[in-house]
């Protein structure tokens, strides 16, 4: 089958009501017919919200008689002076509709004039260099309207030569009554101008309207825009002049106390009360209209007609659902989807790249940027939350059953609690962003939309698909960490489990090559009890460790001072003996308030095997494409959750087998094992267990029940480590 062609959309606005907005179009289009004049509306949105689309709705509404202009503020942001743009923009759609006047000629005639001074003459003095005796501020030379006065001109040629220093208290006073003088001309000017176009108004629109849209405000920076607002002011009192402005309110009204910041300062230094942006707003806009958020079933219907033909039909509710409404952010994400299916496509990754998984990815990429950063470097933590979040919803009972019997599965009893468990400081990132929970918990029943029970390859891939739509990043100085420095952990039940080898198992290990020495300390099998407790899903990861590092601990071999091996953010960290287990186990608590430890060997055993004794985590058969063993032939870590699900324990522990060898508790004694007899004295001296085996063990090596020992203080390539917490000292959030 031959790879569908790319569509990109446009991300231009539209004439086309896709979003409902009819209501809204005819209501303002009524009230500019109707309403009493001047009148200035505020069409108030963030960006990308609609505000531009639903203005040339308004636009093409209007009686014919009426003269529009439309001034796109952002266009002429470089301009000197916007106003000036501004009014002329107005001046000219008047003259569209009129033909030109002489009144439209004196009306350009002083615009020009005042740019023709600014250019050929204009000079700036601040006043704020001469000292405490004269006002804070500064005289432009070359006001609007008016040409410089001479004697200004010359006081100030004056001063320049003579410097600031030798500045006397005449000279001052003569500046301020030079800058009184043509303050007082400027108002004149400004009156004339206010004058003659209202003139204007009444004799070449009237007795229709004159209707101003001004888009992109925001978009322009502060200064410039109150340039624009001011200069509506002059038509404030002009009848048959309605102005639509298009702005994001908060925008603006920060925009407006940044500019006057310093008005609020007198001159004896004293501070007054600063400008407040939001009733600033209030006495130019009459009629505020704060565009709605789009329903989510409007919503639906333009993310679906938004593309002709959607690999999956079910891609368009990924949007809808996890963007909000905010159409301009979804149709660059939708642009972003479609680009990478096609890719995907192209690169022959059709098999292994299913388009509802991309389109949730790229959802959370745009929605959530924080944890996407996060999932790039530990693209496992994407099936945990996903796992969570599922969990969740059937313990709280909501409607993830009645969704799935809508869809033709079968309805399922409510669990008593989540079994995933995520770390705290994650929760809390993403209780900020319920864009997350919103996107992973779609389509529960499509396996080909879940992430849940593919494998580290193919979640893999998507990433790098992603990877190629990122914008680039400022690099930072010191960036916070981007993962969280709390371990995941995973809950395992109270009760007894088959702790050793049986007989059986022991030679079967001896006849593969199992050392004879070893495999005795493994008998003999015995049930041992343990209550609930907690362990990290994973192994501890550089990027977590980074933190304690960062803090003081002590820094592993191979790690250039605090920082890890480039590219091995999700990989175990390596080279730390038992001695900086323990010191990372306490600086965690102090960090966390809370009471996390090295777990025991029967704790990790139970965890790793479950509780029927088997040989592996997964059975009694090894599988090469479920670990990192000398098997694999990768020959060095791998990052965390690789080899997930497939190689996970009973209760979902990942890396049990092979990756790393991990530090326990434990002190190395003969079996049975008895809590109480000192072995997990921390004080006590003597070599510690080791569990797992490592990328550079054989699978002999990495059963369950295999033991090793080794001494606290010492180091080795292979040996990590993963935390664990009892019932009473359960990590909140676990």
């Amino acid at each position: 089958m031959s790879p569908s062609k790319t569509y990109i959309l446009d991300d231009l606005p539209t004439d086309r009501d896709t979003l409902d907005f009819t209501p809204y179009v005819a209501t303002l289009a009524d009230i500019c017919k109707t309403a009493s004049t001047p009148l200035t509306i505020g069409v108030f949105g963030t960006w990308g919200s609609g505000k531009t689309s639903l203005m040339r709705m308004v636009k093409k509404k209007l009686p014919k008689n009426y003269t529009a202009a439309w001034f796109d503020a952002w266009k002429y942001d470089n301009e000197e002076t916007l106003w000036r743009a501004f009014l002329l923009t107005v001046l000219l759609a008047v003259e569209e509709k009129s033909g030109e006047t002489e009144e439209l000629k004196t009306l350009k005639t002083m615009l020009y004039r005042g740019l023709e001074l600014e250019k050929t003459g204009g000079v700036t003095i601040d006043l704020a260099k001469l000292g405490a005796k004269v006002a804070q501020g500064a005289v432009q030379i070359g006001l609007s309207f008016i040409p410089p006065l001479a004697q200004l001109t010359k006081l100030v040629e004056e001063l320049q030569k003579a410097g600031l220093q030798n500045i006397g208290e005449e000279s001052v006073d003569a500046i301020r009554r030079e800058r009184t003088k043509i303050y007082i001309e400027q108002v004149r000017s400004l009156e004339q101008f206010q004058e003659k176009f209202k003139t204007l108004i009444e004799s070449y629109v009237a007795p229709g309207r004159l209707v101003v849209f001004v888009d992109d405000l925001d978009r322009c920076l502060p200064e410039k825009a109150v340039e624009v607002l001011e200069a509506i002011k002059l038509f404030v009192d002009v009848p048959g002049c309605v102005f639509l402005l298009g702005l994001d309110q908060e925008v603006i009204a920060r925009g407006v106390e940044i500019r006057y910041k310093e008005f609020s300062k007198t001159e004896d230094g004293e501070t007054r009360n600063p400008i407040d942006g939001a009733k600033y707003l209030e006495k130019i806009i009459q009629l505020p209209f704060q565009i709605p958020p789009i329903e989510s079933g409007d919503m639906g219907d333009f993310v679906s007609g938004l593309v002709a033909e959607w690999p999956r039909p079910e891609c368009p509710e990924v949007f809808a659902r996890g963007l909000g409404g905010n159409p301009r952010q979804v149709k660059r994400t939708v642009n972003t989807f479609l680009m990478l299916w096609g890719l995907a496509e192209k690169r022959r990754l059709r098999e292994m790249v299913q388009p509802i998984r991309l389109a949730k990815v790229v959802a959370i990429q745009t929605a959530a940027p924080r944890f996407y950063e996060l999932l790039k470097r530990n693209h496992a933590l994407l099936r945990d939350v996903e796992a969570y979040y599922r969990a969740e919803g059937t313990a709280r009972g909501e409607g993830l059953a009645e969704e799935s019997a809508a869809r033709g599965g079968k309805r399922t009893a409510p669990q008593e609690t989540p079994s995933v468990q995520l770390p705290q400081d994650l929760l809390t990132l993403l209780n900020r962003t319920p864009a997350v929970a919103q996107i992973v918990k779609l389509f529960p029943d499509l396996p080909e939309a879940n992430f849940t029970d593919i494998s580290y390859d193919e979640l893999e891939a998507y990433f790098t698909l992603t990877r190629r739509a990122e914008a680039p990043q400022p690099v930072q100085a010191q960036a916070a960490p981007l993962l969280p420095f709390e371990p995941q952990m995973v809950k395992i039940l109270a009760g007894p489990f088959l702790m050793g080898s049986t007989p059986e198992q022991a030679q079967r290990a001896i006849k593969d090559g199992a050392d004879k020495d070893w495999v005795k300390d493994e008998q003999p099998q015995h049930t041992v009890e343990l209550a609930e407790y907690f362990i990290g899903k994973y192994p501890v990861t550089n990027q977590q460790y980074q933190a304690f590092v960062k803090e003081g601990g002590k820094p592993p071999s191979g790690w250039d001072g605090d920082q890890f091996p480039q590219g091995k953010d999700a990989q175990p960290v390596v080279n730390v003996s038992w001695e900086d287990a323990v010191a990372y186990c306490k600086w965690l608590n102090e960090k966390t308030k809370k009471k996390y430890r090295l777990p025991t060997e029967a704790e990790w055993e139970k965890a790793a095997r479950g509780e029927d004794g088997r040989i592996w985590s997964w059975g009694n058969e090894f599988g090469e494409k479920n670990a990192n063993t000398l098997e694999a032939g990768i020959r060095d870590t791998t990052p965390v959750g690789q080899f997930s699900p497939q190689g996970d324990s009973p209760y979902g522990c990942a890396d049990m087998v092979g990756n790393v060898w991990e530090w326990t508790h434990s002190l190395y004694e003969p079996y049975p094992y008895k809590a109480d007899d000192g072995r997990e004295d921390e004080s006590a001296s003597g070599s510690r267990v080791l569990r797992g085996g490592s990328f550079n063990n054989n699978s002999r090596n990495a059963r369950g029940a295999c033991r090793y020992r080794y001494l606290p203080d010492s180091l080795y390539y292979g040996i990590g480590f993963r935390v664990a917490a009892s019932l009473a000292e359960r990590p909140q959030g676990a």
